[in-house]
């Protein structure tokens, strides 16, 4: 992943060209493989990301390790996909995090499962900057785009009746509910004016 944590900022780089995706193709994916991802107990829309971290991951051959702050002091978390092995690497204090159930901490873990389920080759934790490609071939907007996809379901979104009360619903933030709201009304059109989310999406 390259989600790059400097100074307390957080920013998004470019990813690597990959096949390309649609919000639709991205849609249909995370419904084909939510339903075999841990959900914590009482709260079936909330994805329990330490359990997928520390056991969903090895399961499917990414075993993970923790990283200290000056190892990889720009990144929360990366993974590698290589013949010699595989392995997702996260930074200590957004494993920290993780533990807490932190928002930050729980979508790192699953940008890393998207971007092995989507298949990404590799993802560079120093997110070499490259350019010459639509935003719907870069591993990134993929990664994000199925994060939320995965971590919000429609379902969810059709319950819910403010952005607030679907971020406690999925474990997720406020801003990201917001632009997964957003998503849902004005790219896919899932969420119409029948819907109480409806209004949140308007822009």
């Amino acid at each position: 992943m390259t989600t790059i944590v400097k100074d307390g900022a957080i920013r998004t780089t470019s990813g690597l060209k990959v096949a390309p995706q649609s919000y639709a193709s991205i849609e249909k994916f995370a419904e084909s493989i939510r339903p075999n991802l841990p959900t914590k107990k009482g709260e079936p829309f909330s994805l329990d990301a330490l359990t997928m971290f520390e056991k969903t991951l090895p399961q499917i051959g990414y075993p993970y390790r923790t990283a200290e702050i000056d190892e990889i002091d720009d990144c929360a978390a990366f993974t590698i996909t290589s013949p010699d092995g595989n392995v997702v690497v996260m930074r200590i204090d957004i494993y920290d995090k993780l533990h807490a159930g932190n928002p930050f901490g729980r979508s790192t873990v699953v940008h890393e499962f998207a971007h092995i389920a989507l298949a990404h080759p590799v993802t560079l934790h120093r997110g070499a900057q490259l350019v010459g490609h639509k935003f719907f071939e870069d591993s990134e907007w993929q990664a994000k785009a199925a994060t939320a996809a995965l971590m919000m379901p429609l379902e969810a979104c059709l319950i819910a009746r403010s952005p607030a009360q679907l971020a406690g619903m999925c474990g997720v933030s406020v801003e990201a509910a917001t632009y997964r709201i957003r998503t849902l009304v004005n790219k896919l059109k899932s969420l119409t004016p029948s819907y109480p989310l409806w209004e949140y999406g308007l822009e």
